[in-house]
């Protein structure tokens, strides 16, 4: 494994660009999927395709974890991000082309394959452009980069659309995949590909990194990935709330989901100052399960009998900036805790979890409506989350008594050698 390190500090210029791609791609990825999700209700389709859209959109980031993984840690980062880039374009550009349903499912599944391969590609790249102590800022740069793009997305594929239809938008989402990959290209930090050896010693990368190894970061991720599923399964809902609860509008309704997303946005930075004064490992867990604990307590206080739906947009504000706190510990504490040589591997191994707990949640999220009526499936929801952060007290206590002090196991990569962040990792977003 290797980098282009720099002897001036973090290279900021870098940063700046991996920010910029971030937000290309959650632009391109969005807009064509929103584009898709609106084509299909105009065209007549069911629910039932819509959730298929949505699943075949999700799997390929689930079943090909493990693979692009290692791809991460083996082959060219910039290679890898322009070949991901050129892939997405195309398949992008190809769903103007086709009315076929099962040609448009086969094109959001190489799409997706795109973004598989990405994300920990630019997660286990963007610690080697910035110090240690560089870090948090960097995270919050790239992961404002990807929440504006998811942002934008939606926005501008019903403004497209409703304009110049569906062709227009999704050519515009392939013009934005295809500006990534050219500026891509302007990133000079690298790692993997011929260089790998020269920082190995020459040794090629085996299975001495497991997630399962690291009770801290196992616990960690099992109680991100077990509150996801719950939320994603309540997420579903979250219309019925707005309109048909409290009978509101669609401006309203877009406010409110918007408002999770902003405050993603302002948490990052929030998340970036505090885990600067974090000198422990434990202390990154500790920040973890009371964000994880205010998710919970937000999407209890949205099920219950609220005087005004305007109260649900301090809520979103509030949740978006937990589900950014807890985004930003996971991600610093696989920078401390993984060596250097399995970052790529240890950035898939996580977001494949999250990304599966996402799909489950949300195939969830219709069983729970046939059950009980949206306030209280939020209210249910809520509690499950709280719940789930109790079971995992115990388990961080005992992993930070393994740990000792709790200070970083893996030795640290040389000058920047720090790890995996999970900025551009968009389904961790459930607003």
């Amino acid at each position: 494994m290797s980098f282009t390190f720099f002897t001036d500090g973090t290279r900021w210029s870098d940063v700046y660009t991996a920010a910029t791609c971030a937000f290309l791609a959650g632009t391109a990825m969005f807009t064509a999927d929103f584009t898709l999700t609106l084509r299909l209700q105009s065209e007549g389709y069911g629910g039932m395709a819509v959730a298929a859209l949505i699943i075949f959109a999700t799997l390929p980031l689930v079943v090909l974890a493990p693979f692009t993984g290692r791809m991460a840690d083996r082959f060219d980062s910039r290679a890898l991000m322009a070949g991901s880039g050129l892939l997405q374009t195309v398949a992008i550009a190809a769903m103007a082309f086709t009315d076929n349903l099962y040609a448009l499912f086969a094109l959001v599944v190489l799409n997706a394959c795109g973004t598989a391969v990405l994300q920990p590609v630019v997660s286990a790249l963007i610690p080697s452009m910035s110090r240690s102590e560089d870090l948090p800022r960097a995270v919050a740069l790239v992961q404002t980069g990807t929440l504006s793009g998811l942002a934008a997305g939606p926005a501008v594929a019903g403004f497209v659309m409703g304009a110049h239809g569906a062709g227009a938008a999704l050519m515009l989402a392939a013009f934005a995949a295809l500006a990534r990959v050219l500026l891509c290209c302007d990133i000079r930090t690298r790692r993997g590909g011929v260089r790998r050896a020269a920082a190995t010693g020459g040794a090629v990368p085996g299975a001495g990194w497991k997630l399962r190894g690291d009770k801290l970061l196992g616990s960690m991720v099992l109680g991100l990935s077990a509150v996801i599923a719950a939320m994603c399964a309540v997420n579903v809902l979250h219309v019925f709330l707005v309109r048909e609860v409290y009978d509101a509008s669609e401006g309203l309704y877009g406010l409110i989901k918007a408002c999770w997303t902003i405050g993603m946005v302002g948490g990052a930075w929030i998340a970036a100052a505090v885990i600067r004064r974090l000198g422990r490992d434990v202390q990154l867990a500790w920040m973890q399960m009371a964000c994880l604990a205010g998710v919970g307590l937000v999407c209890l206080g949205q099920g219950l009998p609220l005087f005004s739906v305007l109260l649900l947009v301090p809520l979103n504000l509030i949740g978006g900036l937990f589900n950014a706190g807890e985004n930003s510990a996971l991600g610093i504490a696989l920078a401390r805790r993984v060596p250097e040589a399995y970052r790529g591997r240890a950035n898939a191994a996580v977001n494949g979890r999250v990304n599966a707990a996402q799909l489950i949640g949300f195939l969830l999220g219709g069983a729970v409506s046939t059950v009980m009526s949206v306030q209280a499936a939020f209210v249910a929801i809520g509690l499950v989350s709280l719940v789930i952060v109790a079971c995992c007290i115990p388990v961080i206590r005992r992993a930070a008594r393994h740990d000792g002090d709790g200070t970083p196991q893996a030795a640290p990569a040389p000058e920047r050698g720090l790890v995996a962040v999970t900025a551009l990792t968009p389904v961790v977003v459930w607003r």
